[in-house]
């Protein structure tokens, strides 16, 4: 997977072998004490793979908020223009009628949130947020797996690393000795 980020004008593509198609978060957020190396080697990789899907995440999010915000800006745009060719008054659909209301600025604040549009939009966003605060969640549980980690294996030396290690798929990361 690649993921282009700017510098000022500088592209730079990061890239990293493509993800599981299913996460499965409880193994990704427990530690294996049969094979704490394992996970301590692999972990940092781990946590840098959400964190990049989460920043993906968060990029999504942002747009459906820009799309449901400009949706409102021209909505409301185009109420204050009927209302000012109407006598300060434009109109609104309730049910199978037509109905005046006053252009106050409550109402002119509000009045596209019965607009179905905007409502399909604000919902894109609501599941977009949804998606991102379900990877921070995840995002912040490995960060604290990790530092248990760094708890677990400090002082051990090379050689019992390299001992204790288990090879195998550990955090989505394959581990051969």
């Amino acid at each position: 997977m690649q993921y282009k980020i700017f510098v000022g004008n500088n592209p730079i593509t990061l890239e990293h072998d493509n993800l599981d198609q299913t996460i499965n978060v409880d193994d990704l957020t427990k530690i294996d004490t049969s094979n704490i190396f394992g996970e301590f080697v692999t972990i940092t990789v781990a946590v840098n793979r959400i964190g990049l899907l989460k920043a993906e995440v968060e990029g999504l999010m942002a747009e459906t908020k820009l799309e449901y915000k400009i949706y409102e800006g021209n909505f409301i745009g185009k109420k204050r223009k009927e209302a000012v060719e109407n006598a300060g008054y434009y109109t609104e659909r309730v049910g199978n009628s037509d109905v005046k209301v006053k252009a106050t600025q409550g109402a002119i604040m509000t009045c596209f949130e019965t607009d179905e549009k905007w409502i399909e939009l604000r919902k894109k966003h609501i599941t977009a947020e949804k998606n991102f605060n379900a990877l921070d969640s995840l995002y912040w549980a490995m960060q604290d797996k990790s530092r248990k980690l760094n708890g677990l294996v400090s002082g051990t030396t090379p050689e019992d690393f390299v001992k204790g290690m288990v090879e195998g798929k550990v955090n989505g990361i394959l581990i051969q000795k």
